[in-house]
């Protein structure tokens, strides 16, 4: 016999019983005022299901008592959303309402999966070994958790498969990481994610809409990692921009209208630049093809140059990159986020000029643009990393390090004696940085060794920094191994073996003009 899926008093009444999601109250006892008998139905918190990310508050279960989905503690339950929330929300993601997780987590509504999934990237970056070593027992009962669930389609869900694909990602299963996007990207569709971020209390639209957001810059990041097509081209404007950060956290929990006026927040601006990413992946790959001319390419960067700088000229006073606005978006908690959005139009343009490198001009506006952001990128990076709760620490900002890098080194190898001693400085930062981050996301290993692979390929070739097929992967495809590539090599009778590339690597430092990563 099947269970019935009706709640006691609608199945009493005989009236027809709808639940907007797993384990929240019915629409029919909540308009009569009635504390529905499928929402008392709670199964263990270890197998507790999905409901709606911005639940009505319910009396709070003492702490003493509390247990997370794995049986944690309170204490570090509680110790481990907090370093998420601090350290990576906000950054590649904006999926939450703080104010509203926090409460959710003293009451014990939090979806399992989803307290998994925080918890596992929380214990990343705790400080204590024990807690550290939590994540690997998180991050699989995560997956298990939602993988049961996947057929209830709800907004928890959506956001448990974002979480899970940031963990994947930066766990070296990037295959994973594309399957969980996927997955919410089509759960987004399917509840009409559009009509949620219209309707309701605040707090509950904007988490919508800030949801919807995570997954069109996810879109950008993630398929361009494997060379897949962006798939929320023509979705992307279906929801209206997030608001402003502060007056989002700031939002009581049955506000229905807002107070102060509507102005857009950090994670706003960084969509509107997230926009122009996709034209200049696809430019890159038109040059690397061959299928427009040179003249056509050159007035595409024109354009694509001056929308980019548009964007950061028409920045408000308080979002334009100062070390003043810096110090007041740290006071609010916001100066990772804010160091992402300026660091996110540093690399983009990095990327839109990368070509011209290979230019024989080395006074080219475009040779000095592609030089400039890839060395202020260095900069602004060592920056979040000496500024407490400024820190930047999600898995892609190693591969944009990497690309900023690859830059730095055209300007060891081929630059003027006069811009080494800054290059190789900003070049020891960037690795600074990624081995730091390799503490945390084991992915970027990887991207340490590409790095290496391309200085290598410097060494031995005048054209390392031609923008073709295999300059295409290193630039976009992060997530693809690298193939051996085909250069004119100097001399071009060299074998490319280790005693060889040993030799050449002497005879490049005692230049001036190289820098032994592996001795960093």
């Amino acid at each position: 016999m099947k269970a019935p899926r009706a709640c006691p008093q609608c199945r009493e009444t005989k009236r027809k019983c709808i639940r907007p999601g797993p384990g929240e109250p019915c629409r029919s006892c909540q308009q009569r005022n009635l504390q529905c008998g499928s929402q008392l139905r709670r199964l263990t918190p270890s197998i507790s299901r999905p409901v709606s990310s911005e639940e009505h508050p319910i009396q709070p279960h003492g702490q003493g008592e509390h247990r997370s989905p794995i049986d944690l503690p309170w204490d570090t339950t509680a110790e481990l959303v907090e370093i998420y929330l601090n350290k990576v929300h906000d950054q590649p993601h904006s999926i939450f309402h703080p104010p509203t997780l926090r409460m959710q987590l003293r009451n014990g509504s939090l979806y399992g999966a989803m307290l998994c999934a925080i918890c596992a990237i929380g214990a990343k970056f705790s400080s204590n070994p024990d807690r550290r070593n939590l994540e690997a027992r998180l991050t699989t009962e995560a997956k298990r958790l939602l993988q049961a669930e996947l057929e209830n389609v709800c907004l928890a869900n959506i956001q448990t498969c974002i979480l899970v694909a940031t963990l994947s990602a930066g766990n070296c299963q990037t295959s994973s990481e594309a399957l969980f996007v996927r997955i919410a990207t089509g759960m987004a569709e399917i509840i009409n994610i559009e009509s949620v971020t219209k309707n309701g209390r605040i707090i509950e639209s904007e988490t919508a809409r800030r949801v919807w957001w995570s997954l069109y810059v996810a879109d950008r990041w993630c398929f361009a990692g494997l060379g897949l097509p962006r798939r929320m081209e023509d979705l992307g404007g279906r929801c209206g921009l997030p608001m402003d950060e502060m007056a989002f956290r700031s939002l009581s929990p049955d506000q229905t209208t807002l107070i102060p006026p509507w102005k857009p927040g950090i994670w706003a601006y960084l969509i509107q630049l997230a926009r122009l990413f996709g034209p200049i992946q696809d430019l890159n790959r038109r040059v690397a093809t061959g299928d427009a001319d040179t003249a056509e390419l050159d007035q595409d960067v024109d354009v694509l140059g001056q929308q980019i700088e548009t964007w950061r000229e028409t920045l408000p006073p308080d979002i334009q990159f100062t070390i003043q606005n810096l110090q007041g978006q740290q006071h609010n908690q916001l100066g990772g986020p804010f160091i992402a959005l300026h660091l996110a139009y540093h690399h983009y343009s990095t990327l839109l000029y990368f070509r011209f490198l290979e230019d024989k001009n080395p006074s080219s506006s475009y040779v000095t643009r592609c030089k400039h952001h890839a060395s202020s990128f260095s900069s602004l990076l060592q920056l979040s990393r000496q500024v407490q709760g400024c820190e930047v620490s999600y898995p892609t900002i190693g591969h944009m390090a990497a690309v900023s890098s690859s830059v730095l080194l055209h300007t060891m190898l081929f630059g003027d004696q006069t811009e080494l001693p800054t290059a190789r400085r900003e070049l020891s930062a960037n690795f600074e940085a990624l081995v730091e981050l390799q503490q945390y996301w084991p992915a970027t290993k990887a991207t340490i060794n590409r790095l290496m692979t391309f200085q290598n390929i410097c060494l031995l070739s005048t054209e390392s920094h031609k923008l073709d097929g295999w300059m295409v992967r290193f630039l976009l495809e992060h997530s693809l191994a690298l193939q051996k590539r085909e250069l004119p090599f100097v001399p071009p009778s060299v074998e490319v073996e280790e005693e060889n590339m040993t030799s050449i690597a002497r005879e490049w430092m005692e230049r001036g003009r190289y820098m032994d990563f592996s001795r960093e």
